[in-house]
């Protein structure tokens, strides 16, 4: 049986949790203050009993109370300290959110959507069939910003494509007029197989920055938890999430090269996965607010100290 949906279960949750159980109490907290006061100013036990009667009336009013005060939180936001860039965390269908999108690849730029090579439920496959009437379409565009990079030729048999190139190679396309930069993130073995790292991907996360802000317009950037799908990266999404958060910080102490930056989680992953929105708000708050510049140009842009 499939979970429930995310927004569904947490405002199912949220008269049962301990906030909504405080909405609750404070309702019938007030009943009683109301109780006491009334029989004290106006001793009138008839108000004081169709209050005792009525009692269910608080009690809905106390659900209704804890329902509102706890619902679910879907998205944080957060701007950097002394400088005109704010960083969010979503949850949600990434193609949603408006805005250049990021997609993680591969050092191939493989595209063909199969099960041993792109799954088509991934973001990249979503993307292709989202924006191009087939694989093709989108090869050539890849193939046109790849011209400016030096390939190295695979031997041997392979799955998908022969022609490597570096992890952290970026290309920006504009399909139906939307941008999307397209960054490898992870190699392809011979059988299909992507196989990331984690330090691959603070390289990719690097690389991205770099482009974008010596390529790219100044614009909204969007992009999903990359390297927790396909690339197969051990580190939980949270992890992930922080490193994004903090490589994105880094590079901003250099040069602004975006008004908002969106990291979008699938609200099947928070489920899965028992993603805390809040824990990472408190994170990206903290970052966001304390993360000191310095004037220097030592470091690399996008590496978190």
């Amino acid at each position: 049986m499939q979970p429930l949906p995310y927004k569904l279960t947490a405002w199912v949750r949220a008269p049962f949790s301990a906030c909504g159980a405080a909405a609750v109490l404070s309702a019938f907290g007030a009943l009683w203050l109301f109780v006491e006061i009334t029989a004290f100013f106006f001793q009138s036990t008839a108000v004081s009993q169709w209050l005792r009667d009525n009692w269910w009336i608080f009690a809905i009013i106390g659900a209704v109370t804890a329902i509102m005060r706890c619902r679910p939180q879907t998205a944080v936001a957060q701007k950097l300290n002394g400088r005109d860039v704010t960083v969010e965390i979503a949850i949600g269908d990434v193609f949603s959110f408006g805005g250049a999108l990021i997609v993680g690849s591969n050092t191939t730029f493989d595209t063909r959507i199969a099960p041993t090579l792109i799954a088509e439920n991934s973001v990249q496959g979503a993307f292709t069939r989202r924006y191009f009437a087939d694989e093709t379409q989108l090869d050539v565009e890849l193939a046109a910003g790849l011209e400016a990079y030096e390939a190295q030729q695979l031997p041997g048999t392979r799955q998908g494509k022969s022609a490597r190139y570096p992890i952290g190679t970026v290309v920006r396309i504009n399909p139906k007029g939307r941008t999307a930069y397209f960054v490898a993130i992870a190699d392809i073995n011979e059988h299909g197989v992507a196989e990331g790292s984690f330090e691959r991907l603070r390289i990719s996360l690097a690389e991205l920055w770099v482009y974008i802000g010596s390529r790219g317009l100044k614009e909204r950037l969007v992009m999903p938890v990359l390297g927790t799908g396909f690339s197969r990266l051990p580190q939980t999404r949270e992890q992930v999430v922080r490193e994004i958060v903090k490589s994105f910080v880094a590079a901003c102490s250099e040069r602004v090269f975006a008004d908002r930056l969106t990291i979008v989680i699938s609200p099947k992953d928070v489920v899965n996965h028992k993603i805390s929105i809040d824990e990472l708000g408190a994170f990206l708050e903290h970052v966001c607010l304390y993360t000191e510049f310095s004037s220097g140009t030592q470091g690399s842009l996008g590496a978190p100290a």
